[in-house]
C-alpha cells in the first residue's frame, strides 16, 4: 500500500481518523485518573487494615510487629 492511499476517501476520512484518535487518548485519559482513585482506595482500605490490626497485637508483641513493618517498608523500597 503506497502512503498517499492511506487516507483515501473510498476507505478512511482523514478527519474522522483524526478525531476517533483524539476521543480514544480522552477516553484513555479518563481511565487512567479511574483507575488511579481506585488505587488510591486501595491504599486507603490497607493503611485502614493496618491500624486495625496493629490495635489488636498484644503489648508484648508491638515492638516486633513494629520491627518487621520498617523492615517490609525497606525491603519494598530498596529490594533487599
Amino acid at each position: 500500500m503506497y502512503n498517499q492511499n492511506l487516507f483515501n476517501q473510498n476507505y478512511i476520512n482523514e478527519t474522522q481518523y483524526n478525531e476517533l484518535l483524539k476521543q480514544k487518548a480522552y477516553l484513555d485519559k479518563i481511565q487512567f485518573e479511574m483507575n488511579q482513585q481506585k488505587e488510591i482506595g486501595n491504599m486507603l482500605k490497607a493503611l485502614n487494615d493496618y491500624f486495625d490490626a496493629a490495635q489488636k497485637i498484644a503489648p508484648q508483641y508491638q515492638q516486633d510487629a513494629f520491627n518487621l513493618c520498617v523492615l517490609e517498608i525497606y525491603r519494598r523500597l530498596y529490594g533487599k
